[in-house]
């Protein structure tokens, strides 16, 4: 169990079909775990996500060691084809949700935080002329605002309803730079290495089946020196929001987050948090000796 959550949260129901065991055993070990302080509980009710407990030294040196030698642990192979349909199931289920929805999302839009709030800050952070890639680029809207400043913008989604929706708004409104529309998952961006300026990811996260990965692969992309910028909710328990959106996760802790965001080797992270309080944005620029690099 702990070997398939190093990957990431996982709920009761899907650790119960990775490993092949009853609901009744999945729930006794968790309890185990949690008592000894090795998984951590977020969320409630249907919302509740399993994740590893990273916070304390000595569990840290448990979960290496587990790592270290996950592939002895019996069963590896299998249960790790069962984690990856798990995964896949995940996208499939957010794919098909956004392909289904594409032109009614902006109906819907009042659940969501206002980003006249903050988008602008953001924006900021970037200059006329770089080559910025907007991660789960949506209907466009960012991907607008960006070229209209000057700057090259590549926009990847994996519905390719949104990009339909996308090519709609950038092509009916003038703009000072390029855009590029590409099909793709922000888990296996459709771009090379080293061949942008920056990355932004406007509300992407709740949506993937592997939140963690998307750092890994805009660390990839980025150049050195390049910038990533995360805008995201904070954790909730708005079951409309989910419903309505499609969401996979109930927003998220920005401490973990920016763990994620370092260990892809993104450093100097600055942290806000809207007036609200529901939204946070992370911004980090990518170090030359990056882990990944």
């Amino acid at each position: 169990m702990v070997r398939i959550l190093l990957r990431g949260p996982l709920n009761v129901s899907e650790i119960t079909s990775v490993l092949g065991l009853s609901q009744s055993n999945v729930s006794h070990s968790l309890r185990k775990l949690l008592d000894a302080g090795i998984v951590i509980r977020q969320g409630r009710g249907s919302w509740a996500y399993y994740s590893l407990n990273r916070s304390d030294t000595v569990i840290v040196n448990i979960l290496d060691s587990v790592s270290s030698g996950m592939k002895e642990i019996e069963n590896y192979k299998i249960d790790m084809s069962q984690l990856r349909s798990c995964y896949d199931k995940r996208k499939s289920e957010a794919r098909e949700f956004f392909d289904s929805k594409a032109s009614e999302l902006e109906k819907v839009s009042y659940l969501m935080p206002d980003p006249e709030t903050y988008i602008e800050d953001v924006i900021d952070l970037y200059s006329s002329g770089n080559t910025i890639l907007d991660a789960g680029c949506g209907r466009g809207e960012l991907v607008l605002r960006l070229a209209r400043r000057g700057m090259s913008v590549i926009g990847v989604d994996q519905s390719p309803e949104m990009l339909s929706e996308a090519e709609r708004v950038v092509s009916s409104a003038g703009n000072g730079g390029s855009v590029d529309l590409r099909l793709g998952s922000a888990e296996q961006l459709p771009l090379d290495d080293s061949s942008v300026d920056g990355v932004i990811a406007h509300m992407l996260l709740h949506h993937l089946s592997e939140p963690s990965m998307f750092f890994k692969e805009a660390s990839r992309v980025c150049r050195d020196n390049g910038r990533c910028s995360v805008i995201e909710l904070t954790p909730h328990e708005d079951s409309d929001l989910k419903r309505m959106q499609g969401d996979l996760w109930p927003g998220f802790d920005r401490d973990e987050v920016r763990v994620w965001m370092s260990f892809a080797g993104f450093s100097g992270i600055e942290v806000n948090v809207s007036d609200d309080g529901r939204v946070f944005i992370l911004s980090g620029v990518l170090d030359e000796r990056n882990f990944y690099g």
